[in-house]
């Protein structure tokens, strides 16, 4: 039956990044599942590589299509609704109304709810709606070192009221440098690809290792990761425009208040 299907690199690269898409898979992710590396996945995607027909068969069984479909054999392939990601896009009322709310709000909302929460009277007798789920990177990210975010090394946490809306990962912070707005041992929520602003805290990742940071940019282009914690001034680092070293920010870190610019020289 092989013989019968036509082999197009090309619909089955668009296939796959459609079904991807749909699903919120990145790269790693279908790596992961077909126990590959990303640039393989990469090699797919692009077109440049097809899979072996057992990795065919995973990823068909995985996305719920033919592997006829899948590769380019039937009609295009037509992604099936996700049923899980689909309701985590319709937003329920304690949602709707966390996100009408300013940063001082959302943190109060919290904290009553899980004062609500520990009330025998107002608990459910079990958790209702879909459970949903967030990485939490293993690695302990910086006021610190670690290693680079996107990797293989995370576990899968329920997502719960305490964490921020929009979040797409969350690692957990070793040092002081951040204290005592992000103390050493936090779990803080990123959010890829959301705009910082001056002295907002990200995550960044420099020279292999990664920081997490309040950052600015100085009138003559250098980039300054900064330790929210004055007497950790050691801890900065200093990027001039020219130097070329290479600075990649994973994201924004959500948290219930704007940090305050550093009183310090710098």
């Amino acid at each position: 039956m092989d013989a019968d299907i036509t082999y197009d690199r090309g619909i089955f690269a668009d296939n796959l990044q459609r079904l991807m898409r749909a699903h919120r898979e990145r790269q790693v992710d279908v790596a992961r599942l077909l126990g590959v590396s990303k640039s393989t996945v990469s090699a797919y995607c692009s077109g440049a590589q097809m899979p072996r027909m057992d990795k065919i068969e995973q990823l068909a069984h995985h996305y719920g299509v033919s592997r006829a479909a899948l590769i380019g054999g039937e009609a295009p392939v037509e992604v099936p609704a996700a049923p899980a990601q689909a309701e985590a896009h319709k937003p329920g009322p304690a949602e709707q109304l966390y996100n009408v709310l300013n940063d001082a709000g959302q943190a109060e909302l919290l904290r009553y709810g899980r004062y609500l929460s520990e009330q025998p009277e107002f608990r459910a007798a079990q958790p209702r709606g879909q459970v949903t789920y967030i990485k939490h990177y293993l690695t302990p990210a910086a006021a610190g070192y670690a290693s680079p975010i996107e990797g293989e090394d995370y576990e899968l946490l329920p997502r719960d009221l305490s964490v921020p809306a929009g979040a797409d990962f969350c690692i957990t912070v070793r040092g002081d440098s951040m204290a005592p707005w992000i103390p050493d041992g936090s779990l803080v929520y990123v959010r890829r690809d959301a705009p910082l602003r001056e002295f907002e805290a990200g995550v960044f990742f420099v020279d292999g290792d990664v920081y997490c940071k309040q950052w600015c940019v100085d009138y003559a282009g250098t980039l300054h990761l900064l330790s929210a914690n004055p007497a950790r001034q050691d801890a900065n680092l200093r990027i001039p425009r020219d130097s070329g070293r290479s600075c990649v920010c994973f994201g924004k870190v959500l948290l219930a208040q704007r940090l305050p610019r550093p009183t310090y020289a710098f």
